[in-house]
């Protein structure tokens, strides 16, 4: 085990059935201008032989990376997944932490500026990357709002073509998992990401938590990433059953986990049912598959978000 230093980062990456996306991530990571980091990829009991792969990739010399291989054996979700790296690298004694989606690709430049921005304000908590959508200069991720009433989550800047209008470092409510970094001081104070979400939400509440307790949260644009916007949960434009009944849930769980005020909490269930008409009609009047199958998982969302009934969907 080689010896940690207060400059080395650990660069935590999450594969489920993604040997592509996983591969090309990876070889992204060789030309990162910033030396000090180590990776630790971690597996959701891939059921395509995409982490034997890697692994054997690996061995054969094809990464000029250093990496840690983890095999959960069994699909823990978002959270449980990146917990468990997290957790490994914890324990080596490692000071800040990137959580970065497979389906990515970075920028040489995109490690230095997120640690940059940390060591430069110890009240920082958490910092994230300017996303593009892969292979252009379409913004998908330029900072995260989240409306306190509904649970409703907004990228800053998504789909514009980026002309400069989003180059300033800002604060805001929240960064995405799909490029999020953080120091260990964070996480010895708001601890890890809750995993009873499985899907989706379980970030945007983390990110909420360290707001509570005092952190500031940085969107920082001279780190750029591009984002395959993974087809794990359908794609954007035909989004997978199982991602709306998460989406559902998640929303309002995460309102009610997080706001003590009552008159929130109602109107979040005001709004729950709101959205279960929005996304019925979504489904109905869209070209999406799966229609009838859609609408189920979407009523069983909202069933079992009243009902508080969490973790993996059966």
């Amino acid at each position: 085990m080689k010896q940690v230093t207060d400059k080395d980062v650990a660069i935590i990456i999450l594969n489920w059935n993604a040997y592509d996306d996983t591969f090309e991530c990876l070889k992204s990571l060789e030309h990162l201008t910033y030396p000090y980091f180590h990776v630790f990829l971690v597996d959701n009991d891939s059921q395509d032989d995409s982490f034997k792969k890697l692994q054997q990739n690996y061995k054969e010399g094809k990464f000029n990376l250093d990496i840690t291989f983890i095999q959960i054996g069994a699909n823990l979700g978002f959270a449980g997944g990146n917990n468990v790296a997290i957790k490994e690298a914890y324990e080596q004694g490692y000071q800040y932490f990137w959580m970065l989606n497979n389906d990515t690709v970075v920028d040489p430049n995109a490690l230095t500026p997120l640690v940059e921005a940390l060591e430069a304000d110890r009240q920082i908590g958490i910092v994230g990357s300017k996303i593009y959508y892969y292979g252009t200069n379409r913004v998908w991720f330029a900072g995260g709002e989240v409306n306190k009433w509904t649970g409703k989550t907004r990228h800053i800047g998504y789909k514009q073509m980026d002309t400069g209008q989003y180059n300033n470092s800002k604060e805001v409510d929240y960064i995405t998992g799909c490029s999020l970094f953080f120091s260990r001081r964070l996480l010895e104070d708001i601890g890890y990401m809750t995993e009873d979400y499985f899907l989706y939400y379980e970030e945007t509440e983390w990110n909420i938590r360290a707001k509570q307790k005092g952190w500031s949260i940085v969107y920082v644009p001279e780190s750029v990433v591009y984002h395959k916007v993974s087809a794990a949960s359908g794609g954007e434009n035909n989004i997978s059953p199982h991602a709306y009944y998460y989406f559902i849930r998640n929303c309002f769980v995460m309102i009610c986990r997080t706001q003590k005020s009552l008159l929130k909490r109602l109107f979040a269930v005001l709004y729950l049912l709101a959205n279960v008409m929005k996304k019925q009609m979504k489904v109905i009047l869209g070209r999406e598959k799966e229609k009838k199958v859609k609408i189920m998982y979407i009523y069983r969302g909202a069933i079992d978000a009243l009902r508080n009934k969490m973790g993996k969907i059966d």
